[in-house]
């Protein structure tokens, strides 16, 4: 019996009672194995990466069709990110720093900076096992573009705060600030316009996933609730905001707390 079809097997298996995710059987990634049945289509995943197992199944597909739409093989093999070196313009911040002190004061983000002297950008630095990665620096002086930058490139999301239940947020200022206000609940913002293997894998290891994008931006809200629930078979929450999340728009935390229940 080929590999692809005992992952058809164990996909059927788990999934005939509806939508399944635990651990794979076939790289022995913890709770990355998702399975679903969707109008008599099976389709099945692993989002470890470095795991090629994935699939579609239905009776009344071709051959061809079902190898067209397996998931492709991730030869690269994982590499852990580097630290990254901290450019000599890059200082934490002091009295001096008008610019810097202004614009965290107004977001209420002060400790979570530092400050790029030469570009006038405020800095947020992005830890891997303890080490700086990479960095995302918002301008806030007369160069102005572009608004935000990222050093180093490496880093695939920014997250604040530590738990199981995780709200998927524009930036890293809202990411912090859903921190603040909710501090059980992590915030974390995708550094990038679309959905990767690497962002699934992380957004996996939560029980409970919300995205609370801007409210000009729900055609990627409902987007990525479609994309997430795919891959991860976790039931994914889409909420439509008055405004920024960064904000803080009472409703809007409101309707975050109703839904984290």
């Amino acid at each position: 019996m080929s590999n692809w079809y005992k992952q058809k097997e164990f996909a059927s298996d788990v999934a005939s009672q509806g939508s399944w995710r635990g651990d794979c059987p076939f790289c022995g990634g913890r709770k990355t194995f998702s399975a679903t049945m969707d109008t008599g289509t099976l389709k099945w995943n692993c989002y470890k990466l470095g795991c090629d197992v994935g699939g579609v199944y239905d009776e009344a597909m071709t051959a061809r069709e079902v190898m067209k739409l397996l998931r492709p093989a991730q030869d690269a093999p994982h590499k852990e990110p580097e630290t990254m070196e901290i450019p000599a313009q890059i200082v934490y911040p002091s009295t001096e720093h008008t610019l810097h002190n202004t614009f965290v004061n107004r977001w209420g983000v002060q400790g979570y900076t530092m400050y790029d002297v030469q570009q006038e950008r405020v800095v947020f630095p992005i830890y891997y096992k303890g080490r700086i990665i990479d960095a995302v620096g918002r301008a806030v002086g007369e160069r102005k573009h572009p608004k935000w930058y990222r050093y180093t490139g490496v880093a695939n999301w920014y997250v604040s705060g530590m738990g199981d239940k995780v709200v998927l947020v524009e930036d890293v200022i809202s990411a912090i600030k859903v921190n603040k206000f909710l501090p059980d609940i992590v915030g974390m913002a995708i550094l990038g316009t679309s959905l990767s293997p690497k962002h699934m894998e992380k957004i996996a290891e939560f029980d409970k996933i919300i995205i609370a994008l801007d409210p000009d931006a729900m055609g990627k809200t409902i987007e990525y609730r479609r994309e997430i629930e795919l891959w991860t078979g976790i039931k994914t929450h889409a909420i439509y905001l008055h405004d920024d999340i960064k904000y803080g728009v009472p409703e809007d935390i409101d309707k975050l707390k109703e839904l984290l229940l």
